[in-house]
């Protein structure tokens, strides 16, 4: 029973650490904003770099013995919803960002903390938990609380804001789904697979065309890479290792320490001020994470 429960523990740390890499990103995608790459350089970028990263670490661990004949049917569609889930996330909350003040569109992506449990409840019938509710509870209000250093002066965009809370959906299904996928094959290769049809999917939306080389000639391709790092590469084979152990609906919470993670980079490298009701919402944040993880237990 103990090796479960630290096997279980593994697995929250495993969804923990994947949430916290996303934390990264921001900063490093204000960066590349502020050195005159687009937006559409930086999310194509993080799918491509991502997927070529992924696929050295395969090759390198496999010695080129790549096989998917263990991967069933039904698991190799639920790896392409994944990946098109995961563009979904990244293109809706980049657009989000071009018209709408940075507050309000990571509050409209952190309300996937609420739609994975509605998720489950269609799906499965399964009601939260009182402590889950409580950990929703305190996660929301946190987010809020969080952003209230910002001025709220701003034009909101009807469809900015649209964008912003597909955008908590999409990674609200992706957490809720990657919670179902049981597949034998090894985390970096699923992690691979996922990304390179995230690749494909925004080359659709995006196609390709010269500025991108030129872009990667001048830099992008060290912005890209640490933005594939983190917000493809690290998560995506955490979660694959975490998520189906913990299930979507936790992965929800522990993945909320994401905006914790960013507030503190902001304010440490970037220099952003960030008030005291600021740092009041991150608390509440970690709380609300400590609080839904609460019950839950090692079947």
């Amino acid at each position: 029973m103990m090796r479960k429960v630290r096997s279980y523990r593994l697995y929250v740390l495993a969804v923990l650490l994947g949430g916290a890499s996303y934390g990264f990103v921001s900063p490093i995608v204000k960066v590349a904003y502020h050195k005159g790459f687009s937006a559409t350089e930086v999310t194509s970028g993080q799918f491509y770099y991502a997927a070529l990263l992924l696929w050295l670490i395969v090759l390198f661990q496999t010695r080129g013995k790549i096989s998917l004949k263990t991967l069933s049917r039904v698991d190799f569609w639920r790896l392409l919803a994944l990946g098109l889930l995961g563009t979904g996330t990244a293109v809706l909350y980049y657009r989000a960002l071009t018209v709408l003040p940075a507050w309000l569109a990571i509050i409209l992506l952190f309300q996937f903390s609420w739609m994975t449990f509605v998720l489950d409840y269609i799906v499965r019938r399964r009601i939260p938990t009182g402590w889950q509710w409580g950990g929703i509870l305190l996660i929301v209000i946190g987010t809020v609380l969080a952003n209230l250093h910002s001025q709220i002066g701003h034009h909101w965009s009807a469809l900015g804001m649209f964008d912003g809370l597909m955008s908590g959906a999409t990674y609200a299904a992706f957490l809720y789904i990657n919670g179902h996928v049981q597949s034998p094959i090894k985390p970096f290769l699923r992690a691979s697979l996922i990304t390179s049809v995230s690749a494909v999917a925004v080359s659709a939306i995006y196609p390709p065309h010269v500025e991108l080389f030129v872009a990667a000639w001048h830099g992008m391709w060290v912005y890209g890479l640490l933005i594939g790092l983190f917000s493809q590469a690290i998560p995506t084979s955490l979660f694959a290792v975490g998520v189906p152990h913990v299930g979507g609906s936790a992965a929800a919470i522990l993945s909320s320490v994401e905006l914790p993670i960013a507030v503190l980079l902001a304010a440490g490298l970037l220099h952003e001020q960030v008030s005291v009701i600021g740092w009041i919402g991150v608390l509440f944040i970690i709380a609300g994470i400590a609080v839904g993880q609460r019950q839950q237990r090692v079947a």
